[in-house]
């Protein structure tokens, strides 16, 4: 068994235990360096999974793959968790938490993530999901001190909790049919299953499965824990849950659906297509009533995973591309917006979109910025949203399911009226009497350059990244 090929998430988790000593030997007082400590874990990791084979080789008995689809993920799933960190700094010290336990938290569930991305087998893929899950639901209720994070950790720990009790059911059925654990003999398997008249077995597996996974990416009608989980979870705990708790959770469907389910897609494509369609739907209309501008995100969040399901619907390796794209082009514009209301969170204002009235008089910076990250979840021309889903109409139309591709305009014209709410309060509303001033810090300025960027270059110029997430997908069905 070769551990030399899990080498990116060796680094991860040590730099999370290292963390932990750390805590102890550091002066409290000293403690913002350990934020430095683990962006440098994260560059190693993100570094040594540059240099692993990613030729579609196999290692530790099979159990996982190395090909271009999980250096995507991996490279992903770290960039979330290295902008996570570097905006939670001042957030979390300010909250009076302890930062080393943090981070320690964020670099075992990241390395969940990643463990995820690159499972080739069903038990090594269910380890990955669980490490994220239970360390996503000790951050969500991070604020012990505050009864709405703790009522976030407890909502978000009772409904994975099922979600994983239901996957791991429909799990067992396709074990029971196929016999097998991993991902390509499973699919090889049930092609037998077809012809024996098994394939009814395997396909409620397939429903608890995607059941299962539903939760885990907040897609309806499994959604409704999202909201409670963003609007108490630490602010930059609500970003690592909108990008990377359910970036994994697209992973794994792309590993299980695409991959292991293939042979019965006649069967799933039609369904998650209207899954999709559901899911856009009540997401944005949903997020129309929100006055909280976190549980607006979640609703938008849940109308996001929408979107990304319609690529997975189609089934092409196009459509697959054009979900990776759109990953990427998430994390930026998400990651960005949670950013800004953490400057905000750490002044004591940010939570209610009323907190934003005169933001473009009061920091026009963060207005400019804000309002850069909402075009683009929207999908405004010359960002990265507009190119994100004009990849996936485009993959739905070649595809053959136009349908879903009208949905998704559809939608986006519906979302046109919360996300105006906010750019409306932040320029036209007048400047409250007792606002806070505003102070950004260096890390959490970075952030903010790092999200801008990417946001705006995936919309100018998104070719390296497109030709990036089509080579990922290409031959991992």
């Amino acid at each position: 068994m070769n551990f030399g090929t899990v080498w990116p998430e060796i680094i991860l988790a040590a730099v999370g235990m290292a963390l932990i000593l750390l805590d102890v030997i550091v002066p409290k007082q000293r403690q913002r360096a350990l934020g430095l400590v683990a962006v440098l874990g994260m560059v190693g990791s993100g570094v040594a999974a540059a240099f692993e084979p990613r030729n579609g080789a196999l290692a530790l008995g099979g159990m996982i793959i190395l090909d271009p689809l999980s250096l995507f993920f991996r490279l992903l799933f770290l960039a979330g968790a290295l902008l996570v960190t570097l905006f939670s700094v001042d957030y979390i010290r300010g909250k009076g938490r302890d930062l080393a336990e943090f981070l320690a938290l964020v670099c075992f569930a990241t390395t969940g993530a990643m463990i995820l991305a690159i499972s080739w087998n069903v038990v090594s893929l269910f380890v990955g999901l669980e490490l994220l899950s239970i360390s996503a639901y000790v951050l969500a209720g991070f604020l012990r001190d505050e009864p709405k994070s703790n009522e976030a950790g407890l909502k978000y720990f009772l409904n994975g909790a099922l979600a994983s009790s239901v996957l791991l059911f429909g799990l067992s059925l396709v074990y029971g049919v196929t016999g097998q654990t991993g991902i390509p003999e499973i699919a090889k398997a049930l092609v037998t299953a077809q012809t024996q008249g098994y394939s009814t077995v395997a396909l409620m597996g397939l429903g608890m499965v995607l059941v299962g996974l539903g939760f885990k990416i907040a897609a309806v009608p499994f959604h409704l824990w999202a909201p409670d989980a963003y609007e108490g979870s630490p602010t930059p705990i609500a970003g690592f849950l909108s990008v990377v708790a359910e970036g994994a959770g697209i992973a794994a469907i792309i590993r299980l659906v695409s991959v292991a389910m293939g042979p019965l897609e006649g069967s799933w494509g039609v369904w998650l297509g209207a899954l999709s369609i559901l899911t856009m739907t009540v997401g944005n209309v949903t997020a129309l009533w929100q006055k909280n501008i976190k549980r607006m995100l979640a609703y938008s969040s849940v109308a996001q995973v929408g979107y990304i399901l319609a690529g997975l619907a189609v089934g092409t390796t196009a459509g697959i591309g054009a979900v990776l794209f759109y990953l990427a082009a998430y994390l930026f514009m998400t990651m960005g917006a949670f950013t800004v209301i953490a400057s905000l969170s750490s002044a004591g204002q940010g939570n209610e979109i009323s907190d934003y009235a005169g933001l473009g008089v009061r920091s026009p910076i963060l207005a400019v910025l804000l309002t850069i990250f909402m075009a683009s979840l929207l999908g405004i021309p010359a960002t990265a949203g507009f190119m994100g889903k004009l990849s996936l109409i485009g993959a739905a139309v070649h595809g053959g399911m136009a349908w879903l591709a009208v949905g998704i305009a559809v939608n986006s014209a519906i979302s046109v009226a919360y996300y105006w709410l906010v750019a409306r309060t932040m320029w036209l509303d007048p400047v409250p009497e007792k606002a806070e001033p505003i102070r950004r810090s260096a890390e959490l300025g970075a952030a903010l350059v790092v999200t801008t960027v990417g946001t705006l270059f995936l919309g100018i110029l998104p070719q390296v990244v497109f030709f990036f997430a089509n080579w990922a997908s290409v031959g991992i069905r």
